[in-house]
């Protein structure tokens, strides 16, 4: 395990040490997550799936979407895509 101390800067920012960045695989366009856990800051990598629904929840709360709007949102989708994934006769 690689281990370095930082310090946040005046406006709270972190720079994550480049040898965990490498580790890691994190890049200036990865999308992390990050919230405090028995007193502990945790960061974690959001996978593109994660990331999408997260903009789709925030949409779907802006846009006042009811539970039936959202269902039938989600299956016209899954729809959409099992088509594009299995067209007829696969």
């Amino acid at each position: 395990m690689h281990v370095e101390f930082v310090s946040p800067t005046p406006k709270g920012q972190v720079t994550i040490p480049k040898p965990i960045r490498d580790a890691l695989g994190l890049t200036p366009k990865t999308k992390l997550r990050v919230y405090a856990d028995r007193g502990r800051v945790v960061l974690e990598p959001v996978s593109p799936l994660d990331s999408l629904l997260e903009e789709l929840e925030a949409e779907a709360r802006q846009k006042g979407y009811t539970r039936e709007d959202l269902e039938r949102e989600v299956e016209a989708v899954r729809e959409q895509l099992i088509k594009k994934l299995y067209p007829a006769g696969d």
